[in-house]
């Protein structure tokens, strides 16, 4: 199934790397960038350093978005978001930043991990996973953290079958329950 885990996202394939992030977290990129805006920020903003792509005949299957060392899998500040949303900058300081999410030193934070919707469930997102765990320890890390909804119950599966624990629940207040369409996330670490 899985030809190849990269570092990067293939020129040509940017787009298609930003869809699949954008189509798994619909929710939470709708509502920081509203729908015209979300995939192209996404794709002309990844770091191929913090982006690790699942390959598959060519195509990419899967993405996983990290975040180490004080740098994220999107690499855009405050002026850029400016420029290229204008207005829609409050929106994105409105929404966003219940998402942000402090990465400790000798820490690795798993922000996104997404998969092509028809190819879900075929062991595309545990091999995602091992290769993070593996670059985790090879940078040094002590552990990888992830956050995950309640209602992404097969995800919490995946990830406790793969050693993370949860070690703190986070409710998430009113309006941004009702926005996302969940009421708590499971903070989940794997110690290395």
């Amino acid at each position: 199934m899985v030809s190849e885990i990269i570092f990067g996202a293939p020129k040509n394939q940017r787009d298609i790397v930003a869809e699949i992030i954008y189509d798994a977290f619909e929710n939470k990129f709708e509502s920081c960038f509203g729908s015209d805006k979300g995939i192209s920020l996404i794709s002309k903003h990844l770091r191929n350093d913090r982006t690790v792509i699942a390959v598959s005949k060519g195509a990419v299957i899967g993405v996983g978005g990290l975040k180490f060392e004080g740098k994220e899998f999107i690499d855009v500040n405050f002026w850029q978001l400016l420029r290229e949303l204008k207005f829609g900058i409050f929106r994105v300081l409105f929404f966003g930043w219940k998402f942000y999410h402090k990465v400790e030193e000798k820490e690795l934070l798993i922000d996104v991990l997404a998969v092509v919707r028809e190819m879900r469930g075929k062991g595309i997102g545990s091999k995602l996973v091992a290769f993070i765990i593996d670059l985790a320890c090879s940078k040094g890390c002590e552990q990888v953290k992830l956050f995950v909804t309640d209602t992404n119950k097969k995800a919490k599966i995946l990830y406790e079958r793969m050693g993370f624990r949860e070690v703190k629940a986070h409710k998430i207040p009113f309006p941004w329950s009702k926005i996302f369409g969940s009421s708590k996330v499971s903070e989940m670490i794997r110690e290395i």
